[in-house]
């Protein structure tokens, strides 16, 4: 910035300088540099995206068979720092030798040109987590105590049994086994969907084993159970071990269930079928129960307008002027978004897996973390 100011006075020249210091002082605005409080706002804004596209964008990798790799930022270094300076020039001129020779002189000119530079910036490091302590954890079967924790955790449960159950193994009496597949892609999803829906309404959770030793009885393992005991027309009923209390007068059925749960990355695999299948030509999606979250229409009486409120989640491809919750492109050019609104459960979907990578994140599965410095 540069001013230039031409006067014909015969003000002193001390005076027009410091008159002219007042100016530029309340005609320009100093930049201050950002406090520590706006540069770790910054770096955690930062952060929070940037976990958000990276599981995105491992959804997205398993939805195209590509494979999936996370990387970690273990370190984070700010800095900021500002230099203002100001460098001033004043040149006299009089009107003619007589003035010279008594010694007076006009200002003729000043001129000032006030600078201020100011830079802010973090470095960081990347480790990869492709090591094997990460991914023996990341494929392995998640334990049945890890998941009773997100009970009440402002997660509905329907959504978690969703991610978390591989497939139905349904075993008759004489043997015959059938599989029902928690996969949009494969054919016997309708028949999943079907029990699926049953189990949720009859109460489906996170139960425990009891173990009879004489005429105690002790806590096991926690398991899924169904808490609603069968009725005489039940559409679906199994044998008692399927069932959290047993009732004398309920009519259990000879039929075994068996309900695998998933690993965190078969959990990125089911996601990646679920974001494909929407994507086809004539789109599955994959829906929750309209009843099981309260967020839907208890907080209005007006019918919820939403085109996707129980959706599992929701992917939109080359759609480039809405606003986005997370964002990624693929190999091909092809770029993937969670729209930022109306996107069914999917905000709880990413979420859900944050907290499932904090977990599988083992001492060695990363480099060490240093503490955050900002300066």
């Amino acid at each position: 910035m540069e001013l230039k100011l031409k006067f014909k006075t015969r003000l002193n020249p001390k005076t027009i300088f410091q008159l002219l210091i007042i100016f530029m002082i309340s005609g320009c605005s100093t930049i201050l540099p950002p406090t520590f409080e706006e540069q770790s706002a910054t770096y955690n804004r930062t952060m929070e995206q940037y976990q958000i596209n990276q599981i995105f964008t491992n959804i997205i990798r398993a939805s195209e068979n590509r494979p999936i790799a996370f990387n970690d930022i273990p370190s984070v270094l700010g800095n900021a720092n500002t230099t203002t300076t100001i460098a001033p020039g004043l040149s006299f001129g009089t009107d003619g030798d007589l003035w010279s020779g008594l010694g007076l002189t006009d200002l003729d000119s000043a001129t000032f040109n006030p600078s201020q530079m100011y830079s802010e910036g973090f470095t960081f490091t990347q480790s990869s987590m492709d090591n094997a302590t990460f991914w023996n954890e990341f494929m392995s079967k998640i334990p049945m105590k890890k998941l009773v924790y997100f009970r009440g955790n402002n997660i509905p449960e329907e959504l978690i049994l969703r991610l978390l159950i591989d497939a139905f193994v349904i075993e008759k009496a004489s043997g015959e086994i059938t599989v029902l597949e928690n996969d949009p892609s494969k054919p016997s999803h309708f028949e999943f969907d079907k029990l699926f829906k049953f189990l949720i309404k009859n109460k489906l959770t996170f139960g425990s084993e009891e173990n009879k030793k004489g005429n105690k009885v002790e806590i096991g393992k926690a398991t899924l159970c169904i808490s609603d005991s069968p009725k005489a027309n039940s559409q679906y009923k199994f044998n008692n071990n399927a069932y959290c209390n047993i009732q004398k007068e309920a009519i259990y059925n000879s039929d075994k269930l068996f309900i695998p749960l998933r690993s965190v990355k078969n959990i990125f695999d089911y996601l990646g079928a679920v974001a494909a299948v929407q994507l086809w030509d004539e789109p599955i999606y994959v829906e929750l129960g309209s009843s099981i979250d309260a967020y839907k229409q208890t907080r209005t009486k007006n019918k919820d307008t939403r085109k996707n409120p129980t959706k599992l989640l929701v992917v939109e491809r080359n759609s480039i002027f809405e606003d986005k919750f997370a964002y990624t492109e693929d190999l091909y050019g092809n770029t993937f978004i969670i729209p930022a609104n109306d996107a069914g459960y999917s905000q709880r979907v990413i979420a859900f897996l944050s907290e499932l990578l904090i977990l599988t994140k083992i001492p060695g599965s990363s480099a060490p973390q240093p503490g955050v410095l900002l300066q």
